[in-house]
């Protein structure tokens, strides 16, 4: 957990709801404007934000207590206050700085709203390419906002474009039915994630189409820029190709032209290639340029007819 997290998801959020149970603006409009903004601040940041470390259930339990303060307060002192401001000078100064917050947080939420929605384009669907168990989205969704993949679709940047086929990627934890994802604080060994190891299975029925194996799984939070996909699998799987990636090194149990059916074993989540810490990237697209396999035509991408975007959790029985 970086210092950037520990300010913005835990420190923040505390702060504002400390400040909203014993310091409350006096006069309705003061009042409702701090709670507006807070509540913002904390929509924002519990949408667009990874809740990873701290779990995803975290942003449901700082709205929880935000409503517990408000009713608290509604219910031993009433109207706060007579008139619409009654708030001091420092106590105005402190509520107009919330409402700056709590305009970016509104601008965040709304982005990361619009990202939940599946757009009108081409879309695939596929079944989940993983065994039972609880399983977070890190990145996913339909704005940039809360799916970092999607930068790659721009063409005017040389660099994106052998990467275009992987512009509507997932990228996915598995987690602990209580949202925890790793065993230590901030560990070096990726076999002390819970995700390292984990079964990768073929979410559609087709033919292999390309095996990457033999690199190295890297210790977190360190990344091989060298082999931006690490080990991975592209299944063919009729009209489009599912690429799984970062896999385990010496994991894969398939080759080139081997036909499979959906949920036969792959190979095991890794930590190979440009990952800072174990998961599984997914993604489609249609076809698979010779010199550039994941430069194809990326395509939205449903797992049981869901589509995925960050935060979501995935829970297969």
């Amino acid at each position: 957990m970086s210092w950037m997290v520990i300010l913005t998801q835990v420190l923040l959020p505390l702060a504002l709801l400390a400040w909203m149970a014993f310091y409350p603006a006096a006069g309705w409009l003061a009042w409702g404007l701090q709670l507006v903004s807070v509540a913002l601040v904390l929509l924002g940041i519990g949408l667009v934000s990874l809740w990873a470390v701290p779990p995803f259930w975290a942003p449901y339990a700082y709205g929880l207590l935000l409503l517990l303060i408000t009713a608290t307060h509604l219910f031993r002192e009433g109207i706060p206050g007579p008139g619409l401001w009654q708030a001091s000078a420092a106590s105005s100064v402190m509520i107009l700085m919330a409402a700056v917050l709590g305009l970016l947080g509104g601008y965040l939420a709304w982005h990361a709203m619009k990202g939940r929605v599946l757009p009108e384009e081409a879309v695939v669907d596929i079944a989940p390419p993983f065994p039972p168990g609880h399983y977070l989205i890190a990145n996913g969704g339909s704005t940039p906002m809360i799916n970092g993949h999607l930068k790659t679709l721009n063409p005017a940047v040389e660099r994106f474009r052998p990467w275009r086929g992987q512009s509507k990627a997932l990228d996915i934890f598995r987690v602990t039915p209580l949202g925890f994802h790793k065993n230590g604080w901030q560990p070096t060994d990726p076999a002390r994630y819970t995700t390292f190891g984990v079964p990768v299975l073929s979410p559609c029925s087709g033919e292999v189409a390309l095996v990457v194996d033999g690199i190295q799984d890297m210790p977190v939070p360190e990344m091989d820029r060298d082999h931006m996909a690490g080990n991975y699998v592209a299944i063919n799987c009729g009209d489009f190709f599912v690429i799984l990636a970062h896999l385990r090194q010496g994991s894969i149990a398939v080759a080139t032209g081997d036909r499979i059916r959906t949920g036969a074993f792959l190979g095991q989540m890794g930590n190979s290639g440009n990952s800072s810490e174990p998961h599984l990237h997914l993604h489609a697209q249609r076809g698979l340029p010779e010199e550039a396999p994941l430069a194809g035509e990326p395509l939205w991408l449903t797992i049981n007819n869901q589509f995925p975007v960050r935060n979501d959790t995935l829970h297969i029985f």
